[in-house]
């Protein structure tokens, strides 16, 4: 019975990241928004682990969806070397936060973050 628990847990897991694969390539990224959610109620992981386990995994999202959009002819690469400063500094600076805040302020944050991000797509 314990076996069985385990691979209908893969197939969970599985289609959890097919879904958040799809997300992530229509939209550019955006998986994580429901890799963290799903990573912290279906496996049981404290926040600080389901975002840094989200981080790995979206990483590869992003390279899947980044090399297509690579052959089809469609990135910009001086907006993406002008990006890609902002984003490592604002990336280091966001693991130190991950790593020293709890995880209930962490849970507000990232929930704050998708309210704020919900209104701005409703608006603009």
């Amino acid at each position: 019975m314990e076996n069985n628990g385990k691979v209908l847990d893969i197939f969970k897991f599985v289609g959890i990241g097919f879904l958040s694969g799809i997300i992530n390539g229509f939209f550019g990224a955006g998986g994580g928004l429901l890799l963290v959610p799903m990573i912290t109620f279906v496996a049981k992981d404290d926040s600080k682990k389901a975002h840094a386990t989200t981080l790995a995994c979206v990483m590869f999202m992003c390279l899947a969806s980044s090399i297509i959009y690579l052959v089809k002819k469609q990135l910009n690469f001086k907006l993406i070397l002008v990006c890609l400063i902002g984003s490592l500094i604002g990336a280091l600076i966001g693991t130190k936060l991950l790593k020293n805040l709890k995880n209930n302020i962490i849970d507000l944050v990232f929930s704050l973050v998708l309210v704020v991000a919900g209104v701005c797509m409703i608006i603009f």
